[in-house]
């Protein structure tokens, strides 16, 4: 089954999204409908040429209300408002919500009620979505009947997650602490701004490449929504100055005393095994610029492992923070597309 999607929002996620679609000889599913408030021209020079990707692997071109990327139309919107997009009329079936701004589950419920799609999966760590789907992780609770509008947390929240998933299921985890150093965002400023910040925040505007930003509304304990057992965690998130690759580290203690080569041969192993394509593994000595365009959600750092006699863990792994997340995007919109109910006849069309 191929699954139709549309996507709203065409910046850093949109982008990268499309441009895994139109790379993949079989991705399972087919982009029917953007939507952005730039124009169409616009749009297809964002996708043409891009500093940190480079150039498209293909051919963007604008044609009327149409996107053509290597000959497939897309149907191209440009309004504010999710509730006034007709996702219907292209027949979409999941939306991928990439705009950042209707993170919240009754915002981004819009595209089911008043545009006709028939599940939602939004591109960040929403607030109250049916449900929280960390590929690898709890993917498999989810339930076509009940979650409508599902999120996979954050790119920071899926690297830590799949390390914590291997450390339970081998050694058993509790008392965890992470931090992850993420790389600059598309909302960040090259110089000082008081507005327009992702929060209040007054330190999120500062200039991004000057400075390593606290960033304290970045939901950390997610990583305890896909593994509960792991109980009560601490966390800590900053913006670093790098374009691309980012890190994020995670301790805690084990039921046993464990050794750093035995943590590394069960990274190791997951990788090969379970979590192939979801967690990847590198032995040489890596640093933020070598996972970029990796497609995990965690590149394994080996050289980071550290282990106590007391049974304390310290683990370490990259991620690219656009691409790893925009293909677990991909992977969510492919499992809730793949078990779609019967559409429902609640959808309400709006003139507002």
């Amino acid at each position: 089954m191929t699954v139709a999607i549309g996507i709203n929002g065409l910046g850093r996620i949109g982008r990268s999204v499309t441009r895994i679609v139109a790379s993949a000889s079989n991705p399972g599913v087919q982009i029917a409908a953007v939507n952005d408030v730039a124009s169409t021209d616009k749009l297809a020079y964002g996708l043409r040429r891009d500093s940190v990707r480079g150039a498209f692997p293909g051919t963007v071109t604008a044609s009327g209300d149409y996107l053509v990327v290597n000959d497939h139309a897309i149907r191209a919107f440009h309004h504010e408002r999710p509730e006034r997009i007709p996702w219907a009329e292209e027949g979409v079936d999941v939306v991928i919500e990439a705009t950042g701004r209707f993170r919240a589950g009754a915002a981004a419920r819009f595209h089911i009620t008043h545009g006709g799609a028939r599940k939602v999966v939004i591109s960040a760590s929403a607030d109250d979505p049916d449900a929280f789907l960390v590929v690898g992780a709890n993917h498999k609770s989810y339930d076509p009947a009940l979650h409508d509008v599902v999120s996979p947390a954050s790119c920071g929240v899926n690297a830590l997650t799949v390390m914590a998933k291997v450390l339970l299921d081998r050694f058993g985890l509790r008392s965890v602490n992470t931090s992850v150093m993420l790389a600059a965002q598309s909302w960040q400023r090259v110089q000082d701004s008081l507005v327009g910040t992702s929060r209040e925040d007054p330190r999120l505007g500062r200039a991004a490449g000057e400075s390593i930003i606290p960033h304290n509304y970045v939901v950390g304990d997610l990583v305890r929504v896909a593994l509960p057992e792991i109980g009560e965690m601490r966390y800590s998130y900053y913006c670093v100055p790098t374009p691309i690759g980012s890190l994020a580290e995670l301790s805690g203690q084990t039921d046993r005393p464990v050794t750093a080569d035995e943590v590394n041969r069960a990274m190791a192993e997951a990788a090969a095994g379970p979590l192939r394509g979801i967690l990847a593994y590198d032995p040489d000595p890596t640093v933020s610029i070598d996972v970029k365009n990796n497609p995990a959600s965690c590149l394994f750092d080996p050289s980071g492992t550290q282990t106590t006699a007391d049974g304390g863990v310290k683990v370490r792994g990259w991620f690219d923070n656009e691409w790893g997340f925009s293909n677990r995007l991909l992977d969510l919109a492919r499992l809730v597309g793949d078990r779609l109910p019967v559409p429902s006849s609640r959808v309400t069309w709006s003139v507002a």
